[in-house]
């Protein structure tokens, strides 16, 4: 005999959490039912992030593909400079190569000059002495008579005349053979044209010098026109020897020099310019204007 039995009952808790559970399905069922189109939304709403994924990654790529394409473009136009000022520095190098050759070539031609330069002065000098020394050579038996009137008319004898009554004013016996050569240049301003006697040799002419120093010494009244017996105010006679160009600028600028700087004398012998700086002290030859400079220096 069978026998049935009833179903323990259950808890409280245990009947209400299916109900809860079938509520919030049948929720689910009422918003189903209520919007059937809900899930394909819902479902469509998870494609479109995928979407939106997939877009953002192409528009990044995309602008990195841009980014990249603009530093490749950056980068080839940086190049181009580049290689502009790279072509630029090469034609300016270039450039101051062949102006450094140039002026080398110009240096060492200016080197060149100067030393030829330094040559031709040298070489000048050297002439320019010795046609001084063959100058002075050709006056070193000539004297200079100043300060001697001009007879009318004037002749060789009465010059040579004249040359002979000086020497007997001296006490120097002058013969006819003795002058080789005697003038009187042409007046070229209103003072008296000096007389120039060349003797045959530079013996006499260094005797009548030397005497003439000493006649003015000894004397009171120094050779002048009185002892020749010319008419007129007596006129001082200066005898000196005949000067090249060069060695009367010398002679010039020496007696002015010891003039101002009161030195002891300045005289001229065998053509050459002497100044002595005192009393006791040995000459100094001038052969240039500088040499007098150096006459303090002493």
């Amino acid at each position: 005999m069978s026998c049935r039995r009833s179903p323990p009952a259950k808890p409280l808790h245990s009947l209400q959490k299916p109900r809860i559970a079938t509520q919030e399905s049948d929720t689910a069922s009422d918003c189903l039912g209520s919007d059937p189109d809900q899930g394909n939304q819902s479902n469509i709403s998870r494609r479109q992030k995928r979407k939106h994924s997939d877009t953002t990654l192409c528009e990044i790529k995309d602008m990195l593909a841009a980014v990249q394409l603009e530093q490749k473009l950056q980068a080839i136009k940086f190049e181009e400079e580049m290689n502009k000022m790279l072509h630029q520095n090469k034609e300016m190098m270039q450039s101051i190569q062949h102006m450094s050759d140039k002026y080398d070539e110009v240096l060492k031609q200016l080197q060149q000059s100067k030393a030829e330069n330094v040559a031709f002065k040298n070489q000048i000098k050297f002439l320019e002495q010795k046609l001084e020394f063959l100058d002075r050579n050709s006056k070193s038996s000539s004297l200079e008579l100043r300060n001697i009137p001009a007879n009318q008319p004037e002749t060789r004898t009465t010059l040579t005349n004249t040359i002979r009554s000086i020497g007997d004013v001296l006490k120097i016996d002058i013969q006819n053979t003795d002058i080789r050569n005697i003038y009187r240049p042409k007046k070229i301003s209103g003072n008296i044209s000096p007389i120039l006697v060349e003797f045959s040799s530079s013996l006499m002419k260094e005797e009548i010098i030397k005497a003439t120093k000493i006649f003015n010494k000894q004397n009171k009244e120094k050779l002048n026109t009185m002892h020749l017996k010319l008419g007129g105010v007596p006129q001082p006679i200066f005898i000196s020897e005949v000067l090249t160009t060069r060695a009367r600028r010398l002679y010039f600028l020496a007696r002015e020099y010891v003039k101002n700087h009161k030195h002891a004398s300045c005289w001229t012998s065998y053509g050459k310019v002497y100044i002595r700086k005192t009393e006791g002290e040995p000459p100094k030859s001038i052969s240039i204007e500088e040499d007098i400079q150096k006459v303090t220096n002493l």
